[in-house]
């Protein structure tokens, strides 16, 4: 009886995380649909949240989106693996992660400082270009900190799942939701929508009593917490030396 009961509950948790892994894939679509995916369509020249737009985009931008688009969605087909207990089809595809997880972190450093160039600041409380670029520049940390960690624990499936989808939406859903139309502009319910997908897991382990309920908790909470400390490094004097010497 309680292998039964353990064999259940480890498929409600895969199922949990498979279906917090599409959330996430709806998330960037609904985020960077007008602006970028269906931008052919739409042929818009400003953001939900009133930002212009450009309608041509360096390559390194295409490239930084494609490779968080196959991200996105191979977090998703490897979710839906283990679901289905196609365990080694995932660690197969779990090594062309590993690799993409390098071009993202590379793309990502590359259109953050191409932003600066550029002039990008949507606004809010960040002085200027330099000082945004640091948003960026979080992000990229959170992910690859979380899911270098969840690499590195692949042999621990529970912990390596809980890492692997925290590090996407504490660190990739951001700039996504930013975008979204409901939500663009809207501080409260921007941060709400990410707080959302960031403590789900945490309140999952905390209501089954999951053994790694507390440092999920930890890890939710330490990545919502960069918020503030975004804010103060960005417009440090700090930040703004090492940002001007990015974009010479």
């Amino acid at each position: 009886m309680q292998t039964i009961l353990d064999s259940a509950s480890l498929a409600a948790e895969r199922r949990f995380f498979a279906l917090l892994a599409v959330a996430s894939l709806l998330v960037v679509f609904g985020g960077f649909a007008s602006s970028y995916y269906l931008w052919p369509v739409s042929q818009a020249i400003r953001a939900p949240a009133g930002q212009p737009m450009s309608a041509s985009l360096p390559p390194v931008v295409h490239l930084h989106a494609l490779a968080f688009s196959v991200w996105v969605a191979l977090l998703v087909v490897q979710a839906g693996l283990v679901t289905v207990n196609r365990v080694a089809t995932h660690r197969q595809l779990g090594l062309v992660g590993g690799w993409l997880v390098v071009i993202m972190v590379v793309t990502g450093l590359l259109t953050a400082v191409q932003g600066a160039r550029d002039g990008w600041n949507p606004g809010g409380p960040y002085r200027d270009a330099l000082s945004f670029m640091f948003v960026g520049v979080a992000d990229l940390a959170v992910f690859a900190a979380a899911t270098a960690a969840g690499l590195y624990w692949r042999s621990r499936p529970e912990l390596h799942r809980r890492l692997m989808i925290l590090g996407t939406v504490g660190g990739l859903m951001w700039p996504a939701i930013t975008r979204m139309p409901v939500v663009a502009g809207r501080p409260p319910l921007m941060f709400g929508l990410l707080a959302l997908l960031v403590l789900a897991p945490a309140v999952r382990d905390l209501l089954v009593r999951s053994r790694y309920r507390w440092l999920t908790l930890t890890v939710a909470l330490a990545i919502l917490g960069t918020f503030p400390l975004r804010l103060a490094v960005a417009n440090s004097a700090a930040w703004r030396a090492v940002a001007e010497w990015a974009v010479r």
